[in-house]
């Protein structure tokens, strides 16, 4: 009964810290040349952003780790998992995606149910 006690405690520490961050949902722009777009489903990628680049998950079930400093990364669809390693903002739509980030003052936006932000574990 003990671990289950203090697992469900540190989620709502990671979730009370993390819901700080939130800002309002906003529209970006479409991709420029130089930004990284991962579109599909069930994809595994890793990348990294350079020289302000933005990162776009568009899809179903990807997995994918960014590294760098973007600009911001916006992820689109179900079920992603992303981590996000410095700050940026991240703007989320759709459902059950998953967003793990290293840097705490990250800000995120969520349009959709059940999406959920994260402080990564490494």
């Amino acid at each position: 009964m003990k671990p289950f006690a203090v697992a469900v405690m540190t989620v709502t520490f990671s979730v009370s810290l993390l819901a700080q961050r939130q800002v309002a949902p906003h529209d970006f722009d479409q991709p420029g040349e130089h930004d990284t777009v991962i579109a599909g489903n069930q994809q595994k990628q890793s990348v990294t952003c350079e020289s302000g680049t933005a990162v776009y998950v568009e899809g179903q079930e990807n997995e994918v780790q960014v590294h760098g400093r973007c600009r911001f990364v916006r992820v689109q669809g179900n079920k992603n998992h992303v981590w996000v390693d410095q700050f940026t903002t991240v703007p989320v739509e759709g459902n059950d995606n998953v967003v793990f980030v290293s840097d705490p003052e990250t800000r995120y936006s969520s349009r959709g149910n059940n999406n959920r932000f994260e402080k990564a574990k490494h």
